[in-house]
């Protein structure tokens, strides 16, 4: 690999017949001003996902919905963040229409035990949908 004066270092992809349209398509759908842009993304998410594996510290995000007519998920969650109040960020609760509530949790730690934390809030009795998302190594 060499390193250009822009501090970019540039390789030589070869692909399978027809993944280079597929990778156009994604990068397109996703948004992508270029390939390169998209496979930068694409490696960091690959590294994100390493480093996951290899026990460092991540930051993340969990989001569940639930209907706060029934009082069981907001009581849950409440234990839940407490208990884990030391890989708590922040926490932002809205309100959608149909009348759910969207919590959206950000947190830190070791990768192992936000994925614990974040099956545990989606399977609180009453959540009818949740996500779990590892944004970056700390």
């Amino acid at each position: 690999m060499k390193t250009t004066n822009k501090s970019l270092d540039r390789f030589t992809v070869c692909l399978e017949k027809g993944l280079l349209s597929r990778l156009d398509e994604i990068a397109s759908e996703r948004g992508y001003p270029s390939r390169s842009q998209a496979m930068s993304d694409f490696i960091r998410r690959a590294i994100v996902k390493k480093d996951w594996r290899g026990g460092r510290e991540c930051a993340a995000t969990i989001s569940v919905v639930y209907d706060p007519k029934d009082r069981r998920p907001g009581r849950g969650l409440e234990k839940l963040l407490l208990a884990n109040s030391k890989n708590v960020l922040s926490v932002q609760m809205h309100l959608l229409r149909g009348e759910n509530i969207f919590c959206t949790v950000s947190v830190t730690g070791q990768a192992a035990d936000l994925e614990r934390l974040a099956d545990a809030m989606r399977a609180l009795k009453g959540v009818t949908h949740g996500s779990f998302s590892i944004i970056a190594p700390i």
